[in-house]
């Protein structure tokens, strides 16, 4: 065969590939099938939208601890100090958003005592927790001193409680302290800013109001096509009740619509990466997760 007839038929061939490859990554005809996150109000869920304050779905992210920092022992203090550094806030910083750097601490110097720590609380910081704990042993490895660092995850509520009840050293929480564990004697301490992005699966739609969410989960909508999506039902994900993920989430409904209630027989989940898959799974799914598990997806 001619060697021009080939090239052509190569050519054809390639480029029916591609537009294959296109419809087949881009077919958004009311189907939109796949896990992905959904605009809220217009605006991406993303870490420069947290910064700025144009994304409304975030939270503070916090370590709690009994008493106040200066009255705490070595060992919370000097780790403590370190995940505020500027070093600290580098690791941090891959997930979430840092702190601001007039905000950011020294790079603390070597532990001049054994680093005995136990942490527990959000699913949310957990894995970046984890993170910050090999790099501050990494750094200090050589220092002479014992380090030690255990953490578990369990949700923020449970973070506050056993710091609460002295079980932790460290409680891990995704949002801010409630006034009844202020009254039992906890404060915190600001480690970053985080948002809460709203993903769905074969939704069909690429933006949604506060409001729409908001009646998604209180049950006034039950079918996509009641926000301009897929004909299909919503199947609903929450967090579960010591998250708090599911605190920010719950009170920015409450904000959205007056006298908001989730509605029952919602399915929840007691993490993050348990709600990724719950919706990645559930064709009409809706959830909601950290802006920094999206890479998940």
């Amino acid at each position: 065969m001619d060697n021009k007839i080939i090239a052509i038929i190569v050519v054809a061939i390639v480029a029916v590939a591609g537009v294959g490859a296109f419809f087949l990554l881009n077919n958004n005809g009311g189907d939109n099938s796949g896990a992905y996150a959904v605009n809220v109000d217009g605006v991406e869920a993303t870490e420069a939208h947290v910064t700025d304050g144009t994304y409304t779905i975030q939270r503070n992210l916090i370590v709690c601890i009994k008493g106040e920092l200066t009255a705490a022992p070595y060992d919370v203090q000097h780790f403590l100090n370190y995940i505020t550094s500027t070093e600290g806030q580098a690791v941090l910083g891959e997930e979430f958003v840092p702190l601001a750097s007039s905000q950011m601490t020294t790079v603390p110097g070597n532990p001049t005592e054994a680093i005995t720590l136990t942490i527990t609380g959000s699913t949310t910081i957990e894995p970046i927790m984890n993170e910050l704990a090999e790099a501050y042993e990494a750094k200090y490895s050589g220092s002479g001193q014992t380090i030690n660092i255990s953490i578990s995850g369990g949700g923020s509520g449970v973070g506050a409680s056993n710091v609460a009840a002295d079980t932790s050293d460290i409680g891990m929480c995704s949002r801010d302290l409630k006034a009844s564990e202020i009254d039992q004697g906890l404060s915190s301490v600001q480690i970053g800013r985080d948002g809460v992005a709203v993903i769905v699966n074969g939704a069909g739609v690429e933006n949604l109001t506060l409001e729409q969410i908001a009646k998604i989960y209180s049950g006034e909508y039950t079918n996509w096509n009641q926000v301009g999506g897929a004909d299909k039902t919503i199947a609903v994900f929450a967090r579960d009740d010591s998250s708090g993920t599911r605190e920010c989430f719950d009170g920015k409904m409450g904000e959205a619509v007056s006298g908001w209630d989730m509605k029952t027989g919602v399915v929840e989940h007691n993490s993050t990466n348990a709600v990724l898959n719950a919706v990645k799974t559930t064709d009409g799914g809706i959830g909601y997760v950290s802006i920094g598990a999206l890479k998940d997806l």
